[in-house]
């Protein structure tokens, strides 16, 4: 068995659990990202275009603007 890897072009998350056998596996942050993309993206442009932000990089602005916008 492989690793499961994104498909997405700079997307290092392994064990990825949605799989399509045209386009390979997605991970949720991706896979997020492509539903706010809208139903009119190319999905193989979407998944050729360089991942903006690593899960750890998301992690950390969560952290900044959980403690600007606290939950009440």
């Amino acid at each position: 068995m492989g690793v499961l890897a994104c498909s997405r072009n700079g997307c290092d998350a392994i064990m990825c659990d949605r799989y399509s056998p045209v386009y390979g596996y997605i991970c949720p942050d991706c896979f997020s990202e492509l539903v706010a993309s809208g139903a009119e993206v190319d999905i193989q442009e979407f998944l050729d275009s360089e991942k903006k932000y690593s899960t750890s990089d998301l992690d950390r602005v969560q952290e900044k603007f959980d403690e600007i916008f606290p939950v009440r």
